[in-house]
């Protein structure tokens, strides 16, 4: 498989501006990533596509949403997927957490390396920040199923939006406490993937 850094046309707009960041991250991720134990070894067209292309669909809803100005938290970050590329991407503020503290430090060290001004990283216990923040946005890429999430919040019910990396279409309705709708995009020449966006009523 050949690298090649490119992204489906409803992307094109992101990558144009801020390509050679984007790539200096995927190198980042495909190397000390893989070394620190933050993502796994994969081949170097894959880390573009499931972590950069993936990470700026998350934003192009965000985007979609009209969410540009809400505090944006990604729990359960690992190397910064997708609040890297987010931030790299546009001017939201992303909190990245993740409760250890040796990823905390890798994080700390490629938000400076690419000198992104408007991400951090917290040690902190992901799901205390999902139930304490009113009014916030969560990106979720690996951290918890729909399902899952779902459960959580519904003992707190904070007015929040979330938005989760899905494998399959789901079989969620809008009910009574939330409201979710699946977003299905294209993530290179013929492979799709989906987001959940999980709205509390």
């Amino acid at each position: 498989m050949t690298y090649n850094p490119q992204i489906p046309e409803w992307g094109e707009k992101y990558l144009e501006k801020n390509k050679e960041k984007l790539v200096t991250y995927h190198q980042w991720l495909s190397t000390t990533g893989v070394k620190a134990g933050l993502i796994s070894p994969k081949k170097d067209q894959e880390i573009w596509d499931e972590f950069i292309v993936h990470s700026l669909y998350f934003y192009k809803t965000i985007e979609e949403l009209g969410f540009k100005e809400k505090p944006l938290f990604d729990l359960g970050t690992g190397g910064g997927i997708p609040g890297i590329p987010i931030s790299i991407a546009s001017k939201a503020k992303s909190v990245l957490i993740d409760n250890k503290k040796s990823r905390i430090y890798e994080l700390e060290r490629i938000i400076k390396i690419l000198q992104i001004k408007n991400a951090t990283a917290e040690e902190r216990n992901a799901l205390e920040v999902l139930k304490k923040e009113k009014g916030a946005l969560f990106t979720l890429r690996c951290y918890l199923s729909t399902s899952r999430l779902i459960e959580e919040v519904q003992k707190t019910l904070n007015k929040n939006t979330y938005l989760i990396s899905s494998k399959e279409k789901n079989r969620f309705k809008t009910n009574e406490m939330f409201h979710v709708k699946q977003e299905k995009f294209l993530i290179n020449k013929n492979d799709y993937r989906f987001i959940d966006v999980i709205t509390v009523m």
